[in-house]
């Protein structure tokens, strides 16, 4: 039972006379948690505030799926004081490290004390202060980390394709060459005495036009299946063993029945096989190099948009191309697009503004990454849109979705910090907030919100002119 002693040890108490004590000892009460037990869960709602008598708490916060320890507390400290008087639910969790007893005053009667006695204010406020620091630095810092990750995420999963496509190509590409060393070595050894040099050429001819061909015929699955099923079956009663295999290579080169005839009439039948599997080892030789350079290429370009997205070895302030910063950030996050309708609606005649560029990219997105958490969460085809234009001196961004909107009630809060309506864990309450000082605090902007069911749209107006 908690005594008149003891509430005169705690600091939070200091200066209130044993009257006043005895008043705040009939209208709290005490609680015992034993360790490992939580004194308050991240949210959860608030309804006192927690004097610690004795024992030790441990303050932490969840963040991406883990837990992020922020300080530990002992005898004398409180806690709940911040979502008290914010009015939310408790922004992290308090769990007991050693068994504790803990006193708690309700909420009326800690707004009360809050207006009567300016120790007691004085003192909840500086911790509050203190605490809201701390979470606010932790939780910049997660955001800072979390568009990281992002970054990271997209950028390792737009790599690994080319750079699988490569490894695979470079197999393969072995293999093709074997094939072709040998093919090319029988076909010398028949040459010498079975064809002579006009069939040579004739053969050179062909693998030169083949190489001439710059893509396939456009055909459908169906129509490139069919042939690819004639070819075979052509190869197949010349006696080709690899029939199946080659057709492929050969009608993805634009070779159809009529061009295999002319490499009949070009050899023997007795090296008609040689000289089919010797083109179908060229060809696909070929084709392979051209995937390996156009992985390379692929692999290049994310280079050249992570360096343009976070514009890499630049002075702090550039003269922006929004538009190129928008497609930079699509372009990270293409891996989280699948399914979605992405339109762009740009005006190609926006002037460059000077400005933030990688804090700018950090805005789109958080904006994209909250519009696709909204639109994977409806039932319907997943849409966002972005547009670009100007109004007098301010260029207008403008970013929409269609998913199930922002309540009413709710929207002029969304900005604030610490404020969310993702689950606890999943936001931090930061992006906005921190959206809303780069566009606002660092640009001289403007970012608003206009929703309703199926059309949320976020609009940042920047300044055209520094």
């Amino acid at each position: 039972m908690t005594t008149l002693e003891e509430l005169r040890k705690v600091p939070l108490f200091e200066g209130l006379t044993d009257e006043q004590l005895r008043e705040i000892l009939e209208e709290g009460s005490e609680e015992f948690i034993l360790a490992g037990e939580v004194g308050g869960r991240e949210g959860e709602p608030v309804d006192h505030l927690s004097v610690i008598l004795e024992g030790e708490f441990r303050w932490s916060k969840k963040v991406d799926g883990g837990e992020v320890v922020m300080n530990t507390y002992g005898s004398g400290e409180f806690f709940a004081e911040v979502p008290l008087l914010l009015g939310k639910p408790f922004l992290a969790t308090w769990r007991a490290l050693v068994d504790s007893r803990v006193f708690a005053l309700p909420n009326e009667t800690f707004r009360r004390m809050l207006a009567t006695y300016p120790s007691f204010s004085n003192t909840v406020l500086e911790m509050m202060a203190q605490r809201i620091q701390v979470l606010y630095s932790v939780a910049q810092q997660r955001e800072r980390l979390s568009s990281l990750g992002t970054l990271a995420a997209g950028l390792a999963h737009e790599l690994n394709n080319p750079s699988s496509a490569s490894r695979r190509a470079a197999g393969l590409l072995r293999e093709s060459l074997e094939n072709r060393r040998s093919l090319g070595m029988r076909l010398t050894r028949a040459a010498r005495g079975e064809i002579d040099p006009v069939q040579l050429d004739a053969l050179e001819r062909i693998v030169h036009e083949a190489f001439g061909r710059d893509n396939a015929p456009a055909l459908s699955s169906l129509e490139r299946s069919d042939l690819e099923d004639e070819v075979a079956l052509w190869l197949e009663d010349r006696g080709v063993e690899e029939a199946w295999d080659l057709s492929p290579t050969l009608v993805d080169a634009g070779l159809g029945i009529a061009e295999l005839k002319l490499v009949e009439s070009a050899v023997s039948p007795i090296t008609l096989t040689d000289a089919l599997g010797y083109l179908e080892a060229v060809l696909g030789t070929t084709r392979l190099v051209d995937g390996i350079e156009a992985s390379s290429m692929r692999i290049s370009n994310l280079v050249a948009t992570m360096e343009a997205y976070s514009y890499m070895d630049r002075s702090p302030t550039q003269e922006v191309d929004v538009n190129e910063g928008l497609d930079n950030t699509l372009a990270i996050l293409r891996y989280r697009l699948t399914g979605i309708e992405v339109e762009r609606d740009y005006d190609e005649s926006l002037p460059r503004i000077s400005a933030h560029g990688s804090e700018l990219n950090q805005v789109w997105t958080n904006l994209i990454d909250n519009a696709i958490d909204a639109v994977e969460d409806g039932d319907k085809t997943g849409r966002i849109r972005l547009r670009t234009t100007y109004e007098r001196d301010r260029l207008l961004v403008e970013i929409s979705d269609n998913g199930v909107g922002i309540p009413e009630e709710i929207q002029d809060r969304i900005f604030e910090p610490f404020f969310t309506t993702k689950e606890v864990g999943k936001g931090a309450g930061f992006g906005l907030d921190v959206s809303y000082r780069i566009v606002v605090g660092r640009h001289g902007g403007d970012i608003r919100i206009v929703s309703k069911p199926g059309d949320t749209r976020f609009q940042v107006r920047l300044p055209m002119e520094a």
